[in-house]
């Protein structure tokens, strides 16, 4: 290897260590905690979603219990559905939740590398407001399929969402409002650009993803490191001020994945170039943003946003990344300003 290269080589390693790949997250030295059920045993278990099974297995019942997923038993009245669809090529695991008398319906969307789990604060919100609830992981994200994290083309995420659209039609009342966290915003921005947003009445984008901090260093980086190796570990990032969550986080949350393979993070740079050449539109949505995330680029998204959309922006001092699972103090911040907007007409 030339010294040129080996410079090179050094220089990229260095930045990925730092962190500019803009992906952080909770991998730790100690050890991820065993769970008592398999990914696999878990997944063996699950039934379509147009399937009603006599009762939950143990294995989903234990990952129900696990993530604070069973909302039912804190929310009286609630019929939770659990099961897959498929779309794209993969199967994907999705809750529905239906209360008494349900005044809407709001689809929630998980980040990256993360899953259904890390909602279970919103989920029992929204149904305490008397809301239904849906949800699914992504592929490649908790129990549903596809390698770990992995995507070559956004356009997938895009229709998945809109797969279970149609699912949620099905199945909940409307009006049908949607709330998408950091990655998850990714498919409701595209959908809206594209002109094919006309099932949603309103849209809530907290901590959205356009562009991760240091962008410019990670395209750089990628490019490099794409000889070398197929993916990088997830970088330690203090995401939130809740110390009970960043622990389960790093050492518990055993759906929780370690690495971000590099196709994903260029299919991250694609989207940028398709979204950036799309016209703007007059869709109105909320933006919530903290002031401390060091995950995304906020300033620079909540700007890009704005020139895009009708956005009624929500600037949170000291919130962090996560902002549906920061302190108590932070979320409830978070969650009345949700209820104010789905709850406000136009």
């Amino acid at each position: 290897m030339s010294k040129k290269r080996k410079t090179k080589l050094i220089i990229t390693l260095t930045m990925l260590q730092s962190g500019v790949l803009g992906i952080s997250g909770c991998s730790g030295s100690r050890h991820m905690s065993q769970a008592k059920y398999s990914v696999e045993h878990i997944r063996g278990e699950m039934k379509p979603l147009n399937c009603r099974p006599a009762g939950v297995c143990e294995g989903i019942g234990y990952y129900f219990d696990y993530y604070g997923l069973a909302s039912e038993k804190y929310v009286e009245g609630v019929a939770h559905s659990f099961g897959t669809f498929e779309s794209e090529g993969f199967t994907i695991a999705a809750h529905i939740y239906v209360p008494e008398n349900a005044k809407g319906t709001v689809v929630v969307m998980h980040g990256y590398l993360n899953h259904c789990g890390q909602l279970k604060y919103a989920i029992r919100h929204l149904l305490e407001s008397g809301y239904a609830v849906c949800a699914y992981d992504m592929p490649g994200h908790g129990l549903s399929t596809g390698k770990d994290a992995w995507m070559d083309n956004f356009d997938r995420y895009a229709q998945v969402m809109q797969d279970f659209k149609a699912i949620v039609a099905e199945r909940c009342p409307g009006p049908y409002n949607v709330m998408a966290f950091s990655h998850g915003a990714c498919a409701v921005i595209q959908t809206h650009l594209e002109g094919k947003e006309d099932f949603f009445e309103k849209t809530i984008l907290i901590a959205p993803l356009v562009r991760p901090v240091h962008w410019k260093h990670a395209q750089f980086s990628y490019r490099l490191y794409w000889a070398f190796r197929d993916s990088v570990p997830r970088i330690v990032s203090k995401n939130s001020s809740d110390k009970e969550f960043l622990d389960f986080n790093r050492f518990r949350d055993f759906l929780h994945k370690q690495r971000v393979p590099l196709i994903w993070v260029r299919a991250l740079e694609k989207w940028n170039e398709k979204v950036h050449t799309l016209d703007a539109t007059g869709s109105k949505m909320l933006v919530i943003q903290g002031d401390k995330d060091s995950t995304v680029d906020w300033k620079y998204n909540t700007k890009f946003l704005a020139g895009k959309f009708d956005t009624k922006e929500i600037i949170l001092k000291n919130g962090k990344h996560e902002l549906l699972n920061e302190t108590a103090e932070i979320k409830n911040r978070v969650f009345d300003e949700i209820n104010s907007y789905l709850e406000f007409s136009d």
